[in-house]
């Protein structure tokens, strides 16, 4: 059965704020409403969203701008240095070739779809990338984000001003698309048969000389460790996942869920009871454990927890905790002080 692509909610890097300054608050709220994303998403960035959600929230934002071709725009600014300790990982390399490895190697803890991989022969080489996602409208906006993402990691070891031999773009050419080369500093190749970077063979030995380049060093654990192991490996992870980052706005619904990773309502159902759950059922537990959380912060009242996880009443919250974990809300509390 094939999921929805997930993909780290860091892969957003700057573009919210970037239109939170273009567009505006209000606009900025509209995008990421569209994609289903709470507006105080922007702030904390953790976890998996989907990659429709993604795909959507880019497309929002290049209307809420006004801007076509939102994505090209925005390249020049995107970092790996945006995405936490996963591309602290790929910037610590001691040479560019250790860093497009590990870029490829961690992969899976950034996208559970997404690949990158390495080809050379001879004096060319070619760095090239797979979205899971190519069908949504927004693909060549996500294309031109990747492609400043990855130079991001090339200029981090050859210098600001070094310019690929050629950008591959899997896409046909875009209107008004003259500027892309331009962007880029280097010729494209529109409807190549993969997206990517052409470039010499002989800047893979280039040694680290950046700032990150002596930070402590970053380990593949220590990825792990911040993604949590990984996107959701199963459908229901998935919507348990999408699920938590909805109850921070109060709005969790099976509609909402459904429209995030671009399924019906049944479908959503069908895929979730050939895992032997239901959406209830994942709601109930993200609730709960939820509280378990907020129940450790003595400033939270019991109540307040109970409104804010969208219980109509705080008996109905504590008789669902003490369901789900054999006390009520009260006792879970006092055992927490009695661990600490």
């Amino acid at each position: 059965m094939a999921f929805p692509a997930m993909i780290s909610a860091k892969a957003l890097g700057a573009m919210p704020q970037f239109v939170l300054e273009v567009a505006g608050e209000k606009r900025l709220a509209k995008a990421l409403d569209a994609a289903d994303l709470p507006f105080q998403f922007i702030d904390e960035r953790s976890g998996y969203i989907s990659e429709h959600s993604l795909a959507t929230f880019m497309q929002e934002s290049a209307r809420a701008a006004g801007q076509q071709n939102i994505g090209l725009l925005w390249a020049p600014f995107l970092t790996v240095a945006d995405y936490g300790v996963w591309g602290q990982y790929v910037l610590t390399a001691p040479n560019l070739h250790a860093a497009l490895t590990r870029a490829s190697s961690v992969m899976p803890f950034h996208s559970s779809t997404d690949r990158a991989w390495l080809e050379t022969q001879g004096d060319t080489s070619r760095y090239l990338y797979a979205f899971g996602l190519q069908s949504h409208e927004a693909y060549a906006d996500i294309g031109f984000s990747a492609i400043g993402v990855f130079l991001s990691i090339f200029r981090a070891y050859l210098g600001p001003s070094w310019s690929p031999s050629a950008v591959l773009l899997d896409f046909p050419k875009v209107p008004s698309a003259q500027d892309t080369e331009d962007t880029f500093q280097c010729p494209v190749i529109w409807n190549a048969t993969q997206l990517g970077v052409v470039f010499h063979s002989s800047c893979l030995s280039v040694p680290a000389n950046h700032p990150a380049s002596n930070s402590i060093p970053t380990t593949v654990q220590d990825i792990a460790r911040e993604r949590l192991g990984g996107p959701p490996k199963t459908f229901r992870d998935q919507v348990a996942e999408i699920t938590r980052l909805q109850l921070s706005s109060h709005e969790v619904s099976i509609e909402t869920v459904a429209r995030s990773v671009d399924l019906g309502v049944r479908t959503l159902q069908r895929k979730l009871e050939t895992e032997g759950t239901r959406f209830r059922d994942i709601v109930n537990e993200v609730c709960i454990e939820r509280a378990a959380e907020l129940l450790a912060l003595r400033s939270e009242t019991i109540s307040g927890i109970a409104t804010a996880l969208g219980y109509e009443t705080a008996n109905n919250f504590s008789r669902a905790f003490k369901n789900a974990r054999g006390m009520s809300p009260t006792e879970f509390r006092k055992s927490q002080d009695v661990r600490s």
